[in-house]
C-alpha cells in the first residue's frame, strides 16, 4: 500500500487551519465544523422552541446561509445573545429598521399583528407576555422562541448583533417527536 507523502498531510492541515482561521462563512462560533465546512448540528436542549423544535431534536445548521444575505422574518437561526457565550435558537421577528412589540405574547411588527400559527399558546405563568415597542437598530435582529412563556430571547436581552449569527436551521434530522 502506497502512503501518502507527508507534505501532503502538512498541506492539508494548513488549508484546513487557513479557511478556519479566515472564517469565510463569517460564523459566531469557533466550531471548526461550522467555519471549515459551512455546516454542523445541534441538539435541542430546552422547550423554547416548542412545538416547532422539541427537546432533543438534532438540527441541521448552514452556517454559510447568511454570509452575503440577511435572515428573513420567520428563519429560525442559531445565535449568540449579548453578552453569552451559549448558542441559542430562535425565530427572526423583526429586522433593522422595523418597528417591533409584543402584547399578549403575539407579536406586531410595523403596526401589524404577526399571523403565528407555529407559537405555543400561552398557558398558566408567563413571565414576559408584554414587550415595548422599539425600533430594531441597524445590523441586529429581534428574535423570540416559540415558546413564548418558556423563551429567553431578545424581549429578556434586547436585539442580536448580525455579527451574533452562527447560522440557519435547514433541517430536523432526528425528532424527538415521531409524528
Amino acid at each position: 500500500m502506497k502512503k501518502l507523502p507527508i507534505f501532503l498531510i502538512g498541506a492539508t492541515g494548513v488549508i484546513a487551519l487557513t479557511v478556519y482561521l479566515i472564517n469565510p462563512f463569517g460564523t459566531a462560533t469557533l466550531d471548526p465544523r461550522a467555519r471549515i465546512w459551512g455546516i454542523m448540528y445541534y441538539h435541542i436542549p430546552s422547550a423554547s422552541m416548542m412545538p416547532t423544535l422539541n427537546p432533543g431534536d438534532y438540527i441541521l445548521v448552514k452556517t454559510f446561509a447568511y454570509a452575503n444575505t440577511m435572515p428573513e422574518i420567520g428563519d429560525i437561526v442559531v445565535y449568540k445573545p449579548p453578552q453569552l457565550n451559549v448558542p441559542f435558537i430562535g425565530r427572526v421577528m423583526a429586522r433593522p429598521g422595523d418597528n417591533i412589540s409584543v402584547q399578549d405574547s403575539i407579536a406586531i411588527v410595523n403596526g401589524q399583528r404577526q399571523e403565528e400559527n407555529y407559537i405555543l399558546k400561552p398557558e398558566g405563568v408567563c413571565y414576559i407576555r408584554d414587550f415595548p415597542e422599539t425600533t430594531v437598530p441597524d445590523e441586529a435582529l429581534f428574535i423570540v422562541g416559540d415558546n413564548r412563556c418558556n423563551s429567553r430571547d431578545s424581549r429578556m436581552f434586547g436585539t442580536v448583533s448580525q455579527n451574533n449569527l452562527i447560522g440557519k436551521v435547514s433541517y430536523i434530522w432526528d425528532s424527538s417527536d415521531k409524528d
